[in-house]
């Protein structure tokens, strides 16, 4: 193994201020195990398959393993140490020595390009990125350099109109606070390495995978950059021809087109080239740059050898439409696939740091993303999500379809209103009401669980068997078998939440069910029945009606001396139409659905003369499904919705009673009170224009608390010999800070 030590390099800057302040203090270097933690909108990428181990970051200090062997070439051996401080003189990133970098074993400061050595971020949300970064004292050096290999994703749900880098304190301070021999601070003298931002080279410029071509463009596309001590300022890209396509401002994840990429050397495992993209505002799939204008006739041959066509059949034209019918050709063709174009939402950081003496041993870097005024102004994630998705329809100039005009017209509209109220109005361009779908679900199969009532025990001279409840829809079980009908209606109120609308369900139903009792003490049913059910959004906002068929197994049986339990497994078929109101149109839509809902209940029942008492539980649990539809009506403020998939449990306890009145026909009184707590999960919903790409809209999922609380009476209205008729009525009543409602149950059994 080699190992020299270089003249050492010191800046005169740091030095000077060394021999002012008569200090012998020297410079901190980063850690090797440099990542302290990070927090924010944002995440450091790992991929093992990739090779970035975590924690996906790490410091190289004073290593070189690349050596001159000609003026131009260059050989690479086995890592030594070199000592350089003082990077504002470098003119090449191969030379760099210390550097911050991607954790991948095998790979440093002075690696090839293309070795993957840059730090992967991703920016997920509108508040910063943070990372926390480990120094360590006592380097020799009044002050050390650090070159940063960086790119940074946008996956916040919005266009950036830019970000910023700052260096911060331990605390969180901007280092420009902190004397410079004791901070962390750029240096803005090594521009040869680069000091900026800009999409990676292949796509604009030459260089990366496209090699001598930029597909795109010819020009690199860059942000525009702004410069202090502590921060990096990026703003706009100005490259003309990103500019023609996708505007001023870095796209979003969501934003991206797709792309037709060729596997040219037959090998899955690196990456394809890219021969088309999906213009949609441009007609459709279109040439880029394939190669430089002297090899592209052999690069068209290769192209057309691989589609099995001739080079005139490709009608290539740099910029030109792809013919249909090589569209067709490629997409049955295994060497050709659609992906999006991921490189359109990525940037490439340059950077050097001068390290100083850190007294905490700790500074932090902090990403700050930037967004145009109607997503700034946005408050909670719906928001958010849906002003990021309308302003990148209305200014990304290859999505417009004919709609963009309409959205920037509405965005105008939008940020002339007070905050509050232009946040109303923002909502009612995305679908704020889409947790309406899950209501109806949830008083669907509550009501489907309610008509049967709950398993009674009750104690005879032949010892415990299963008995009437009594509530407001119970059922009487016989010696054998018997029948029953029931109709009910309810109305129940949602409350807003952090991402939707409240809303009102008004529903009814009808259910029959019959059921054979098995020794007195256990028994199987079968239950069936309509529901039907309209969710009005608050603030007019629209609506969801959903109705459907549905049916259900139920087991029953006693134990203990006063104890009863059930069990019921279900399924319901729906269909749902919907309304939305949107800038002055009215946007409808179809699909169908359906739950399947499964609940496990008990009691222990204790006697006292006439009354019987004790406690009561149950568990409940739905899964709804509601398929993806498209909205007709309202023309460029039409949604298409993708699926949607939820589950809701509700946990309740409580203490329930009877009372048995002493008539000459069976009446009994019933009550019970409980606590209900239902938890459910949290969604992203695909939502989009129709014809764009769709974005993802945040839906809460059913999280309250509410007490119950049911009063019923049932009575024999007639029969003998064994085959008596049960009217049983009552009311249940829920009452919670995010959610009540009431309703009303009917019911007639009979035994035969």
């Amino acid at each position: 193994m080699k190992k020299i030590s270089s003249l050492m390099k010191i800046s005169v800057a740091p030095a000077a201020l060394f021999a002012c302040l008569g200090t012998s203090a020297w410079a901190d270097t980063l850690a090797d195990d440099v990542l302290v933690g990070t927090s924010g909108d944002g995440i450091i990428f790992i991929d093992p398959e990739e090779g970035i181990e975590e924690p996906g970051i790490r410091a190289v200090t004073f290593t070189q393993t690349r050596v001159s062997i000609s003026e131009d070439e260059y050989e690479y051996v086995d890592p030594f140490e070199t000592i350089i401080t003082d990077f504002s003189d470098m003119d090449s990133r191969g030379d760099v020595t210390n550097c911050l970098m991607t954790n991948q074993v095998g790979v440093y400061c002075d690696s090839a390009g293309g070795s993957g050595k840059r730090i992967k971020t991703y920016l997920t949300g509108r508040n910063p990125f943070d990372i926390r970064l480990r120094t360590v004292t006592d380097s020799g050096y009044p002050s050390v350099d650090y070159f940063t290999f960086g790119k940074t994703s946008n996956f916040t749900g919005a266009r950036l109109t830019g970000f910023s880098l700052e260096l911060l304190d331990s605390n969180g301070n901007p280092m420009s606070d902190t004397a410079a021999a004791e901070a962390v601070l750029f240096n803005l003298d090594a521009t040869d390495l680069g000091i900026g931002a800009r999409l990676p080279d292949g796509l604009f410029g030459g260089g990366g995978q496209e090699g001598e071509i930029g597909f795109l463009s010819d020009g690199r596309a860059a942000l525009a950059v702004t410069t202090t001590d502590d921060t990096l300022n990026f703003g706009a890209l100005t490259n003309a021809d990103y500019n023609a396509y996708f505007g001023s401002a870095f796209l979003d994840n969501s934003m991206v087109p797709d792309g037709l990429f060729w596997d040219d050397n037959d090998d899955p495992t690196d990456e394809s080239a890219l021969v088309a993209w999906n213009n949609l505002a441009g007609g459709g799939w279109t040439y880029g740059t394939l190669d430089t204008a002297e090899n592209l006739d052999a690069r068209l041959q290769e192209v057309a050898d691989a589609l099995g066509v001739e080079v005139a059949d490709l009608d290539y034209v740099a910029g030109g439409l792809m013919p249909d019918a090589i569209i067709e050709v490629a997409e049955a063709n295994g060497l050709f696939e659609v992906d999006y174009i991921e490189d359109l939402r990525n940037a490439n950081l340059n950077f050097s740091i001068t390290v100083g003496d850190i007294e905490t041993g700790e500074f932090t870097l902090r990403i700050s993303p930037t967004f145009a005024p109607v997503v700034e102004q946005t408050v909670t994630p719906y928001q958010f999500a849906t002003a990021g998705y309308l302003d990148g329809a209305a200014n990304v100039p290859y999505l417009d379809i004919g709609g963009a005009a309409a959205y920037q017209a509405a965005i105008a509209d939008i940020v002339a209103l007070d905050p509050a109220a232009a946040n109303a109005l923002l909502e009612t361009t995305g679908f704020s009401f889409l947790s309406g779908f899950t209501g109806i679900g949830l008083e669907f199969g509550k009501t489907v669980v309610g008509s049967i009532g709950q398993a009674s025990s009750e104690v005879s001279n032949d010892g415990i068997a299963l008995s009437t409840k009594g509530t407001p829809e119970s059922w009487e079980i016989g010696d054998d078998t018997h029948a029953f009908v029931s109709l009910g209606g309810s109305t129940a109120t949602y409350g807003t939440t952090t991402n939707g609308i409240g809303y009102d369900v008004d529903s009814w139903n009808a259910v029959f069910g019959a059921e054979k009792r098995f020794n007195g003490k256990s028994s199987i049913g079968l239950v069936a029945g309509y529901s039907n059910a309209t969710a009005e959004a608050a603030l007019s906002r629209g609506s969801v009606d959903g109705s459907g068929m549905f049916i259900a197994a139920v087991g029953r049986t006693t134990f203990g001396k006063g104890g009863a339990a059930q069990a019921m497994l279900g399924y319901q078929d729906l269909s749902f139409d919907t309304t939305r109101n949107v800038m002055g149109a009215v946007a409808t839509g179809s699909t169908n659905g359906s739950q399947v809902f499964a609940v496990l209940e008990g009691e222990y029942m204790f006697t006292q003369g006439g009354f019987r008492f004790g406690p009561t539980g149950s568990v409940e649990y739905y899964d709804l499904s509601v398929d993806g539809f498209d909205e007709t009506g309202a023309g460029a403020w039409n949604l298409s919705v993708g699926d949607q998939s939820g589950q809701v449990t509700i946990l309740s306890a409580g203490f329930s009673g009877e009372y048995k009145l002493a008539a000459a026909q069976p009446t009994k009184l019933t009550g019970a009170l409980t606590y209900n707590s239902a938890s459910g999960d949290d969604q992203l919903v695909q939502t989009g224009f129709i014809g764009l790409p769709s974005g993802s809209t945040p839906v809460d999922g059913m999280n309250m608390d509410w007490v119950s609380l049911y009063l019923g009476i049932s009575s024999q209205i007639g029969g003998s010999a064994g085959k008596e008729t049960m009217l049983n009525a009552g009311y249940v009543g829920s009452f919670g800070s995010d959610y009540d409602s009431h309703a009303l149950q009917l019911s007639l059994s009979m035994r035969f």
